[in-house]
């Protein structure tokens, strides 16, 4: 196995990656499956890195899988990348694609991390695979109508042969996450009647029902539009869009149902997001890595409050969803999140991430 001081040093010799990819993601800020010039210069610097890339794989078009052969039999690790910008509502109804949420310094991350370990290609074992996840926000147009990008790659079998799965994020405290919620989102739509001097329209009713359903935590109407020329004759229309969370599947469909029997009409159940499965092994292997680099590991954190579909990558492999801490913590989508992630607190969580994905992959990748 590579020495951890030869791992820290491959990684602070490829330092400067972090602020250069940082700097570029946040300068090209694209909303959920539009990440085409995050995308491309990805790819191009994980090329010059050494990898073998191939664009566009799984017919997601901003996805995209970096390959790292050791010289020596061993496992197979995967490191979730993340360029996707936050959709962001402003006061004039434009929606503005913001860098809030860290994915500049992941990207950085993990660029620098894959440089690093290419340059210990002669000692190192099994295989490294950077794999390009678009859409991580749900809320994007493209994320809501073509689902996550983590668990498009899960569908399109890129988890199958990886034997440990990390990803890791931007945090509160320096941990992996044990938790998170379990989400879907479904669709309903209601149709009325085709006059303007009918009596009650079952689309109104159904707006106003969709709108009392709300529960913070569990139940969110994200959309609800009402639509319909009537005067060309053509019936009045309502399409709501929820999102159920729930700690399991089981809960989650309890709160569905419960909906679904307030509101009649046509529902369309979409895609599931998992929660997180993590696994022990890596778990370790992480908190070694931390420790390696004098960072403090909290090894029982809080469970997440939202949900992420890395958690099915975890159900398809064994997983590990790192969080890496400041003091403070970070002001996630908002205006002020964006200077904190662009600014050399978040430079310097880059090169962290860096740090504890290129350790923990050089000891996972080696044979069991």
């Amino acid at each position: 196995m590579i020495a951890q001081r030869e791992v820290l040093a491959a990684v602070d010799a490829r330092a400067p990656l972090v602020g250069e990819v940082m700097r570029f993601v946040h300068a090209h800020p694209e909303l959920g499956h539009e990440e085409h010039e995050c995308s491309r210069y990805l790819c191009e610097a994980l090329a010059r890195a050494g990898l073998e890339v191939e664009p566009g794989v799984g017919d997601i078009a901003t996805a995209f899988r970096a390959v790292l052969r050791g010289v020596r039999p061993g496992r197979s690790v995967g490191l979730v990348c993340l360029y996707d910008a936050v959709p962001t509502l402003r006061d004039d109804g434009r929606v503005e694609p913001v860098h809030s949420c860290g994915h500049g310094p992941i990207a950085g991350g993990v660029v620098a991390a894959a440089a690093a370990l290419a340059d210990l290609r002669d000692e190192l074992g099994g295989v490294v695979t950077v794999m390009g996840c678009p859409a991580d926000e749900i809320h994007a147009p493209g994320t809501v109508e073509r689902g996550g990008g983590k668990a498009l790659t899960v569908e399109a079998g890129f988890w199958d042969d990886v034997d440990a799965a990390l990803y890791a994020h931007p945090e509160f405290v320096d941990t992996v996450s044990l938790q998170s919620l379990w989400m879907r989102r479904d669709r309903l739509t209601v149709f009325g009647s085709r006059s303007l001097s009918g009596g009650d329209q079952a689309p109104l009713s159904a707006a106003r029902a969709a709108i009392d359903a709300e529960r913070p935590g569990e139940v969110m109407l994200e959309r609800l539009v009402l639509d319909g020329d009537v005067e060309e004759g053509t019936a009045l229309g309502v399409q709501c869009t929820f999102l159920f969370w729930g700690s399991s599947e089981q809960v989650l469909e309890e709160r569905a149902a419960e909906v679904r029997a307030r509101l009649p009409g046509k529902w369309q159940e979409g895609p599931l997001y998992q929660g997180v499965a993590p696994d022990p092994q890596l778990t370790a292997a992480v908190a070694d890595a931390f420790h390696a680099i004098d960072r403090r590991f909290v090894d029982d954190p809080q469970p997440l409050p939202f949900a992420t579909d890395f958690g099915n990558i975890s159900r398809r492999t064994r997983a590990a969803l790192i969080g890496v801490g400041r003091e403070g913590g970070w002001a996630f989508h908002t205006d002020q999140g964006a200077k904190e992630f662009a600014s050399d607190d978040g430079e310097q969580a880059g090169l962290t991430i860096a740090r504890v994905l290129a350790l923990a992959a050089a000891r996972l990748s080696e044979s069991a």
